[in-house]
């Protein structure tokens, strides 16, 4: 299994953190290998968990009418999901199935909360990149409206 510290360095969402700030983060998180076909998590469940893939990919799905997937994405290394449910407390917004063998980096609610207490440069760094990629996201979701509407 990879090194926690070399698979955050290698990702833009901890490209701001130092040397000894991923050092810090890598001994509060963890790699876990899973199988395809297994779900992460269902729509509308409670989140308490935000994933990072390392190897494989992952399918986002939405429930749409007759209660019928539809994906969304599929996920490769380097993308990270689920990050919505450490900011709020809000049910899962889609589906997340693995569709390919792999390893994901789990990060907890838990964890991301005592990271706010007990190492607030570290987490602000992380929240300023979530943010500004939720944002790209709504910009690009927003794009893709106007077009159809056009």
């Amino acid at each position: 299994m990879t090194n926690i510290v070399d698979i955050l360095k290698g990702n833009n969402l901890f490209s701001a953190l130092t040397p000894d700030e991923l050092e810090r983060i890598s001994r509060l998180i963890f790699v876990r290998s899973y199988r395809a076909g297994r779900t992460l998590f269902f729509e509308g469940t409670p989140g308490e968990v935000m994933y990072l893939i390392h190897s494989g990919k992952v399918g986002i799905y939405k429930t749409v009418k007759d209660k019928e997937e539809l994906l969304l994405a599929t996920l490769g290394p380097g993308s990270y999901f689920g990050e919505m449910s450490l900011l709020d407390s809000q049910p899962r917004s889609a589906t997340a199935r693995i569709s390919e063998d792999g390893e994901l980096v789990v990060i907890t609610k838990k964890v991301f909360e005592q990271m706010l207490e007990t190492d607030p440069k570290i987490t602000s760094k992380l929240l300023i990149t979530l943010v500004k990629v939720a944002l790209h996201r709504l910009r690009t979701t927003d794009e893709k409206f106007k077009d159809q509407n056009n």
